[in-house]
């Protein structure tokens, strides 16, 4: 079964001050939950402030991962320079399932672990076995990522809404006590449409490999 592994951590964690470092494990629980029970996901945390996720549908790789740098820059404490996370996706076949993900292997772990070791500064990449789809995904990726990193608090808590909430902009409005025409305004500059299509093409490719 095709699967994808997240790898990630915390960009600059040594200047997060302690004290909220369970809030960022709190953040990546909260993500986990949205996604639950329509996706079903597992996670651990090693070293302090790096992570790995199993998503056992690979076609949400995507969208967890963006849902995870979406988050983080969302519930940064405005006293912090923002939070953000490097993520590597590695979509294929498990061939050991461990007690623990840190100990389990199989082609998808190894291709996110590679990856990951390549980031440089880049803070999200995919690799599949499939290398017309490396081709495909690769300048759409660098271009999402170039986006996501510029996301201001708001435009993330915005996108996060839209897109892994699915609230409408009248239901964001309430929340964030905010004018309809500010929640469009901030969705806009976040090119939140930009980032949908590429979460739905990526679906759309890696459903037609399984």
């Amino acid at each position: 079964m095709v699967k994808g592994i997240i790898t990630g951590d915390i960009v600059d964690s040594t200047h997060i001050p302690t004290e909220f470092k369970e809030e960022i494990q709190k953040v990546l629980k909260a993500v986990v939950d949205d996604f639950t029970p329509s996706v079903s996901l597992s996670y651990e945390m090693y070293r302090g402030d790096s992570f790995q996720f199993v998503v056992d549908k690979a076609e949400h790789a995507l969208s967890v991962a963006i849902a995870i740098r979406t988050a983080l820059k969302a519930h940064t404490p405005k006293t912090l320079e923002q939070w953000d996370a490097r993520i590597a996706i590695g979509i294929g076949t498990v061939s050991f399932n461990s007690s623990s993900i840190l100990t389990s292997d199989g082609e998808a772990f190894q291709l996110s672990g590679r990856e990951f070791d390549c980031l440089g500064k880049r803070r999200l990449s995919i690799v599949t076995p499939w290398s017309d789809i490396n081709e495909e995904l690769k300048l759409s990726t660098l271009f999402a990522d170039d986006i996501i990193s510029k996301w201001t608090i708001k435009q993330s808590e915005i996108v996060y809404a839209t897109i892994f909430s699915n609230m409408v902009q009248k239901e964001q409005a309430q929340k964030f006590g905010m004018s309809v025409q500010n929640i469009s305004k901030h969705w806009n500059l976040a090119k939140g449409s930009l980032i949908n299509q590429y979460i739905n093409r990526f679906k759309e490719i890696i459903n037609k490999q399984k």
